[in-house]
């Protein structure tokens, strides 16, 4: 007679030990993911800031400009002022390139939480996007929070140029095609595009010199090494005698500049009749709360005395938008500006 021990042979063994394995891991595995479940969205939760107690920590500005600029200048005022109000210190940083570009996208791609700002000005905004591909939607991608500075485009001579008016320099361009030549700031720079649109409605053909800034502009036009100028940032130099400026951005004189026509009033009046706005933007979706405690914090800087001294020295116009007009001009500008680039064959 066969005697039975209870010992089961190996095959039978192993599929015992693996149907008790499967009964035993997958409520094991429910349990762990469960847990997961309910977990994540509370951690989530606690670890998202009340905006009422908003910041609670250092800020960050990005300047997508070279360091000592003028939009450096600007942020580092702004944040010495506006950080005193926050209680929390507001550190700049430097992060050029792409003529905007790369500290515009930064700021693009980081979290909506108030923490990261960017200085910016019309370039990354209204122009480049406009002429060739970025990472970014300048109306979908931003809450804009402040405009701070309006900067005038002013096309300048030498002092001693015998160019006494912009009728003399168009008139010159006429007489003697391809002869003048003149510098921007970069090339699809908004002087670039607003001299362009000029030069296209009086039909003349000038050579256009890129530069690397309004520095390079400068020292060109102050050489003789080209016929004439346009950058923001002119306005020391011409109100020190050492050029004449021709003409200027906007529809009203430049208070700076009173004795300036601007391109508006000399007849371009579907060309660009305003200057280039400078602004305080962050991230797409930040808390209205958060952007009103921003807000208000940048404009008590924007009525400082020392931060109107600063503009003043610039020869710039200390010009303010809240959140909602800065918003609305940024697209405006973005659509009209879109036309022209168009018009004169320079859209991407």
């Amino acid at each position: 007679m066969k005697c039975y021990s209870g010992r089961k042979s190996k095959g039978e063994g192993e599929s015992v030990m693996i149907r008790l394995k499967r009964k035993s891991i997958i409520p094991w595995k429910v349990f762990f993911y469960t847990v997961i479940a309910l977990v994540i969205p509370i951690q989530l939760c606690f670890g998202a800031e009340d905006p009422a107690k908003f910041p609670s920590k250092p800020i960050k500005m990005i300047v997508p400009y070279g360091a000592g600029g003028a939009s450096d200048l600007i942020a580092r005022k702004l944040a010495e002022l506006a950080g005193k109000t926050l209680n929390q210190p507001i550190l700049v940083e430097v992060k050029a390139g792409g003529a905007g570009v790369i500290g515009t996208t930064a700021v693009a791609k980081s979290p909506p939480d108030g923490y990261t700002l960017l200085l910016t000005s019309c370039s990354p905004m209204n122009y480049v996007p406009l002429q060739r591909a970025v990472p970014y939607d300048i109306k979908k991608d931003f809450t804009y929070i402040i405009q701070i500075a309006d900067f005038s485009f002013p096309f300048a001579v030498r002092a001693d140029s015998k160019f006494k008016t912009f009728k003399d320099f168009i008139e010159e361009a006429r007489k003697n095609p391809g002869k003048l030549n003149y510098q921007s700031q970069g090339a699809k720079s908004a002087g670039h595009i607003q001299m362009e649109y000029v030069f296209s409605v009086e039909k003349v053909r000038l050579n256009h010199v890129p530069g690397e800034g309004v520095a390079e502009v400068i020292r060109q036009l102050l050489g003789g090494h080209v016929d004439g100028g346009i950058g923001a940032g002119l306005g020391v130099q011409i109100k020190t005698g050492n050029l004449r400026a021709l003409a200027i951005a906007g529809v009203e004189r430049n208070k700076n500049f009173p004795n300036i026509p601007t391109f508006y009033e000399l007849g371009y009046k579907q060309g660009i009749p305003f200057g280039c706005a400078f602004g305080i933007v962050a991230p797409k979706g930040m808390d209205a709360q958060i952007t009103e405690k921003l807000h208000d914090a940048f404009k008590k800087a924007f009525d400082d005395a020392s931060y109107i001294e600063l503009i003043d020295s610039m020869q710039e116009a200390h010009a303010y938008k809240d959140a909602k007009s800065y918003t609305l001009m940024t697209i405006q500008d973005y659509d009209t500006i879109e036309k022209i680039v168009k018009e004169i064959g320079l859209a991407k």
